[in-house]
């Protein structure tokens, strides 16, 4: 499968800081990839340096197998965009913001009126001024122009700052939509939920510096699971003891009820229960939040 995204030992500086160090990333056609970071991480940086916005100190960018830079007006017909602050003309109404920014794109806005039903802007909504827009109206307004040309690769930053649940939901939607259709997605955000909602892979970035890349179910499955035992009867002398992998155990006074974090292969410790008159047991893996602050070191 073909790379859409392409970044080779990508380093951007701001005189002495170091925003993003020797960055390289390979996303392949049909991917939903999340960029997991805290703000002031680099993910911003990345994105712009992607898109031509600013110039790498160092390093390679191709979107589409074309270097980004000097294909940039073709590049930048295939891709969709939500700036992480999405500005907007006080004065102008919705509709004239969706009809100036489908104009500065070479694709027809065919998904603009089937977007508008989805996130809920009416005709009365879009006739409005912006300036009497709240936060989640500028914010669907954001996401309709960044999909409504049907562009092959989009790329978003904090995609739903300012949205209620229910939108949030659809947006999640649509990326899923846009992915099974073929098309590429690549979300910065440091909404950890919403990473791992939508997205097939994701890498970590801390200051600057890639910390892990990986598929979602790994970052957030693969450190510890959170273990509930209920017994029959009293657990015998030693039960757990020398099993290796349990962390933060602790025993109710009649030794029926055990919690505790575990960390290993499953099957021994499974082995070991065998037999032990169990009522119920219970391992959640850890959520993308506990796995990304043991990732950062900080949990």
């Amino acid at each position: 499968m073909s790379s859409v995204i392409e970044i080779r030992n990508l380093s951007k500086r701001y005189g002495h800081v170091e925003a993003v160090t020797d960055l390289c990333l390979s996303i392949p056609e049909g991917e939903s990839f999340g960029y997991l970071g805290p703000n002031g991480a680099g993910k911003t940086t990345t994105i712009r340096c992607m898109l031509g916005f600013i110039s790498p100190s160092a390093g390679n960018i191709e979107l589409f197998g074309r270097d980004a830079r000097r294909h940039r007006v073709n590049v930048l017909a295939r891709i969709g965009y939500l700036p992480g602050e999405f500005g907007l003309w006080p004065s102008m109404t919705g509709s004239d913001h969706l009809a100036y920014l489908g104009r500065l794109h070479p694709a027809p806005p065919r998904a603009r009126t089937t977007l508008c039903e989805r996130f809920e802007l009416s005709d009365a909504d879009l006739g409005r001024q912006v300036r009497h827009y709240s936060r989640g109206m500028k914010q669907k307004l954001g996401l309709i122009q960044a999909f409504q040309h049907e562009p092959e690769l989009i790329m978003l930053d904090e995609p739903t700052e300012g949205l209620d649940p229910v939108m949030q939901e659809r947006f999640l939607e649509l990326v899923r939509e846009h992915r099974d259709r073929g098309g590429t997605v690549f979300m910065s955000s440091h909404i950890l939920s919403e990473v791992q909602a939508a997205s097939d892979r994701v890498a970590v970035i801390k200051q600057g510096r890639l910390v892990k890349v990986g598929p979602a179910s790994d970052l957030s499955g693969g450190h510890v699971r959170h273990c509930a035992l209920q017994l029959k009867a009293p657990a015998r002398a030693g039960l757990l003891d020398d099993v290796a992998g349990i962390e933060a155990l602790v025993v109710n006074e009649d030794r029926t009820a055990f919690i505790f974090d575990f960390r290993g292969e499953m099957e021994p410790l499974v082995e070991r229960l065998a037999g032990a008159g169990v009522i119920e047991f219970l391992a959640r893996p850890e959520s993308l939040t506990e796995a990304f602050f043991d990732i950062y070191g900080e949990r």
